[in-house]
Parts: structure tokens; sequence; C-alpha cells
């Protein structure tokens, strides 16, 4: 974020901080999750003259996202002749267009990526590009688990998070529309980007909503709502003790560390693991009732999504 943009941000901060005050003890008191939603609301009021500057439209957007996600190198050579490989991509594939049911820019069109490496891991690209690592898809338990993870990315793309980011630093870089035509560029723009969405993730109010909608995307799809929270606690739990990563010196070298580390500085950019998984708790609970939701756990080891073959075992009363 630029200078100016940050100044923004802080005195927006100043004058709802002062507004607080003014207004005394207030009769239920401010947590760490309001303050965040506060500070959201100021990043997005402090982002809009970069966004202006650099307005793409939703073809536009797709191109760029499938420009990006050509020039991506992680460093791994992807085994795309196996046939584990080809079945566990196809298995994304499906799984992730299975949850587009509610999403609100329908005119997108997403595609889903494996990553051969054994990172725990995923992320999204303007464009609807989504990234899994294969650590990824050995680590969660279920169908349900991984719907709730690409729930979330999904997220990130439906309600504009990549692309405003990707608009904030073209503007931070002083290029408009026009540089998009330039590759080498955009090679290194895409490894830039990339690595700074692997190792740092979004801002906490964004976090906060693709973690809802993510749910809400998986839920609507018919999967247990309860599956986000349990693999979230267990995400959180898994990299809490985890060390920063060294800088590199040029975008691919950068993008190569961000891949190494990418599932530890995951989680200490993103908002405290405690406070997502209460938020999550919470709002699948909202899901709740007389509704049977699928969890498939079976259709994960098979790597067959439920629309492939559905289990009746794998259906329980969530409560």
């Amino acid at each position: 974020m630029k200078p100016v943009y940050s100044l923004i941000v802080v005195l927006i901060m100043l004058v709802v901080g002062g507004i607080i005050v003014m207004q005394g003890e207030p009769e239920e008191k401010v947590g760490l999750s309001g303050v965040m939603e506060l500070v959201g609301d100021a990043q997005r009021t402090a982002l809009k003259p970069a966004m202006v500057v650099t307005r793409v439209s939703a073809a536009e957007e797709m191109e760029l996202g499938a420009r990006l996600a050509g020039h991506m190198s992680f460093g791994y050579g992807r085994d795309q002749e196996s046939e584990d490989f080809k079945k566990t991509e196809a298995y994304i594939k499906r799984l992730g267009r299975s949850l587009l049911g509610s999403i609100s820019r329908k005119e997108i069109n997403y595609d889903f990526h494996l990553i051969d490496a054994e990172m725990v891991n995923a992320f999204a690209l303007p464009g609807g590009q989504i990234f899994v690592f294969r650590g990824l898809v050995d680590f969660v338990e279920s169908e349900a688990e991984l719907a709730s993870i690409l729930g979330h990315e999904i997220t990130h793309v439906d309600a504009r998070h990549c692309i405003e980011s990707f608009q904030a630093e073209m503007a931070a870089e002083k290029v408009a529309g026009t540089v998009l035509g330039d590759d080498r560029w955009l090679a290194g723009m895409a490894m830039r980007f990339a690595s700074r969405i692997i190792q740092g993730g979004y801002r906490q109010y964004q976090e906060f909503e693709a973690d809802a909608r993510g749910l809400k995307f998986s839920a609507d799809a018919g999967y247990d709502p309860s599956a986000a929270e349990k693999v979230m606690q267990r995400l959180g739990e898994k990299y809490q003790e985890e060390t920063p990563p060294k800088k590199a010196a040029d975008p691919v070298a950068e993008l190569a560390v961000a891949v190494k580390t990418a599932a530890g500085s995951y989680f200490r950019s993103h908002p405290p693991t405690p406070d997502r998984v209460e938020r999550l708790r919470q709002q699948a609970s909202q899901h709740t009732g007389n509704r049977k939701f699928y969890i498939g756990k079976d259709n994960l080891k098979q790597r067959l999504t439920r629309s492939q073959k559905e289990i009746p075992e794998e259906f329980a009363s969530i409560r």
C-alpha cells in the first residue's frame, strides 16, 4: 500500500477511535473482531483510488488471471503424466466447480490446479485461477474439509479480493492498464504477486469474509458446515511454531521461498486461529437443524466426488 493510502487508513482509524471515546463506555465491549471490521472498512475506503486507476472488466480479469497462471514457476516438476496426479487434479476440479452455485460473479470461469508439492496450502489468483498444493489434499480428512477451503479461495475471487490486491500493486508501481501487454513485466509481477499472496495472504477483514462465505458455499452445496472449523483448528495447531521465511533476491527465487514456507506463513499473517475457529463455529450453527450434510471421508480417499459416488453412510445430521 502506498504511504498516502496508509496515512488515510491511520486517519480513519483515529477518527473512529475518537468517536468511540466521545461516546463513552459502550453497552457491549468492542473485541478484536470488531476492531478488525472497523479497520477493514477503513482499508476498503483507502484502496478505492487505486482501484479506479486500474479498473478492469471481468473478461480482462480472466485474461489476466490466465496469463498470471501461465507464468507460475514453483521450482517443482509437475508429474502430469502420473495417473495419481491426473486423478487428484480432476477430483479437485470437479469438487471446486460443484461449489459455484452461490457465487455472485457468475461471469467468472473458474479453473482449479494441483501443485505437486507437499505444502499444506491453497491460493487464488485473479480471474478464478485456484491453486491447491498436494500436501493440502493429503492433510484434510474429508471432502467436506477440502470443500470449505476451496470455498474460501473461491471467495477471494468472488469478493474481488484478488483483483483489488493486484490493482493496488499496479497502482503502487504507477502502471496503467496498457502495461498488461508487456509479458516480461507481467511475468515478474506474477511471481511477486503470487509469493506475496502465498506468504502473506490478504487483509484480515478479507480473510474473515472468505471464511464465512467459503463455509456458506460448501454448506449450500450440501457439505458439513462444521468441517471448516475442524480443519482450521488442526491447521492452526500444525503451524503455530513455524519460523518466518527469509527474503529472496529476485521474483522467481522469492516465489520458490514462498512455496517452501507457504503453510506456516499463512497462519502468521492471517487473523488469530482461535478467533477464526470461534467465528466458523458460530457460522456453522446457522446451518444446523433437521438437514443432513455430507462428509465424504471415503470420497476423498477414492478421489471421487459426491456427484460421482454418493455414499449413504457419509451423511450426518449436524446439531
